[in-house]
């Protein structure tokens, strides 16, 4: 079995200038650390009306632009999700050659920094835990990995390597991989470890409780891990997303 890679066909872009989520999410994010009731009294309304915007309803334009003053968030983004989050902290340092700088606490407050690993440096501890392996960081949206039920700690990225997988997936592209989704599921991409080696690879159950390793690029014969062969197979972890390269 060859070098390769793990993918996820992503449904929102964890890394795009555009907020993600819901209405409801984003009143729960402008509500913050207040009790529900707290934020309710400052903007007007009962706690059962806010209780409701949560959960899903619509709220009056009125209450809106309460809920948007009260928090210090832009209402364009509290409806739309599109924008700077706060109006008088937009991306305004921009320098004579047009470079747009973030100040460090916006950045701290919108993206989590996700360690990326040379997927052949991990091979040898079993887990993305070693901090000799981490070749460099990758910014996710918070709201993005709310919206994706994602906890940053369980989270690492590592790089393909290897044409198996293709074409859903070419060498050098960006995996991200959850470390805490270990229990097979069919159909699904896996960083797996069999051997000294890691691959990514799609896994299937097999009715005599063995599992079949399965290539996108049909050039690669899948390959049956017996049931008595299955403690040489480690699941590290499932393929959350993957950011391709263009090259």
């Amino acid at each position: 079995m060859k070098s390769e890679a793990l993918h996820s066909d992503p449904t929102l872009d964890p890394t795009s200038t555009t907020e993600v989520g819901t209405l409801a999410d984003r009143i729960s994010e402008a509500i913050g650390k207040n009790s529900i009731r707290e934020f309710a009294i400052k903007i007007g309304v009962s706690e059962g009306t806010l209780r409701n915007l949560i959960k899903g309803g619509e709220p009056k334009l009125d209450t809106a632009i309460r809920i948007a003053e009260e928090a210090g968030v832009s209402i364009r983004w509290l409806a739309t999700g599109n924008g700077p989050k706060y109006p008088n902290r937009q991306r305004d340092d921009i320098s004579q050659e047009g470079i747009v700088y973030v100040h460090q606490d916006q950045f701290n407050e919108e993206y989590f920094l996700i360690e990326g690993y040379d997927v052949v440096v991990s091979t040898g501890h079993g887990a993305f835990n070693d901090e000799t392996g981490v070749r460099r960081r990758l910014s996710f949206r918070k709201n993005w990995l709310k919206y994706r039920g994602l906890k940053p700690e369980n989270l690492k990225v590592v790089y393909a390597k290897g044409n198996s997988m293709e074409p859903a997936i070419h060498s050098g592209d960006s995996l991200l991989v959850d470390i805490s989704k270990t229990t097979l599921e069919d159909g699904c991409i896996f960083v797996l470890r069999l051997g000294d080696d890691l691959y990514a690879k799609r896994l299937q159950k097999l009715f005599d409780g063995g599992i079949e390793i399965i290539s996108d690029n049909k050039e690669y014969k899948s390959q049956i891990v017996s049931a008595g062969e299955l403690p040489m197979l480690q699941i590290i972890g499932k393929v959350v997303w993957m950011g391709k390269n263009l090259d």
